[in-house]
């Protein structure tokens, strides 16, 4: 997948598998946060969160497409707990084929 930039910002996406943790950060500071948990061969993203300050800026868009790239990269596929990630998906259909067809999560409205 050819990500395009989401952010106005330099954002460095990075995975911390001990903490489950995919991390934006903005030089040495950590400015957002998507929580996932490995269950079943899957990656379910549970919840992205970025600081106050740094919203709006798609600093989200940045972490989760990084996250996606990822998890695609690896093989695996995604559930998606996190309405967020699903609303990103949902704009961004380049990144449905990593959702997991048969445990998708949330599902698209549309």
């Amino acid at each position: 997948m050819d990500k395009d930039k989401y952010s106005d910002l330099d954002i460095r996406v990075a995975k911390d598998a001990k903490s489950q943790t995919y991390d934006a950060w903005l030089g040495p500071d950590r400015i957002g946060t998507l929580v996932y948990e490995l269950t079943a061969g899957r990656v379910a993203m549970i919840s992205v969160a970025v600081e106050p300050e740094y919203q709006h800026h798609g600093v989200s868009g940045e972490l989760i497409a990084g996250a996606l790239e990822d998890v695609a990269d690896s093989g695996r596929k995604v559930t998606i707990i996190c309405p967020v990630v699903r609303s990103f998906i949902d704009e961004h259909p380049e990144y449905a084929g990593v959702v997991d067809p048969e445990r998708p999560g949330i599902r698209s409205r549309r």
